[in-house]
């Protein structure tokens, strides 16, 4: 079995929000990067899900499922709390995903965590 570590997905997602972050800087409202982002994955073919709850929901959190596996988050706040970090963490398991983008648009400078990124994936 070949393993895969998404790493090339993750530096395409990266790349993606820094340069949303370029364009548009800090202080605009959550779903003006949502849009934003959803223009670019589309732009630039990266397949994505807007994620939903298990009743079917879209899901009012900005959130992403980028190549079928990996969440990418969206937030707007003056920092990334560990109470957000554990939040995000707990949607991973949600949908089994083996790795997550958090993203933080509300600082001076572009904020973000990976999660699980030290897995080996099969």
């Amino acid at each position: 079995m070949e393993k895969r570590t998404y790493q090339d997905e993750v530096d395409k997602l990266i790349e993606v929000v820094n340069y949303i972050y370029k364009q548009l800087g800090h202080g605009c409202q959550e779903h003006v990067y949502k849009e934003v982002l959803e223009l670019e994955l589309e732009l630039r073919n990266i397949p994505y899900a807007r994620k939903t709850d298990s009743s079917g929901i879209q899901n009012n959190r900005s959130e992403f499922i980028c190549f079928d596996k990996i969440i990418v988050g969206l937030d707007t706040h003056s920092y990334l709390s560990e109470e957000q970090e554990n939040s995000f963490m707990n949607s991973l398991k949600d949908i089994d995903s083996p790795v997550g983008l958090l993203f933080n648009f509300g600082y001076k400078n572009l904020q973000y965590i990976k999660v699980g990124g030290s897995y080996v994936f099969q």
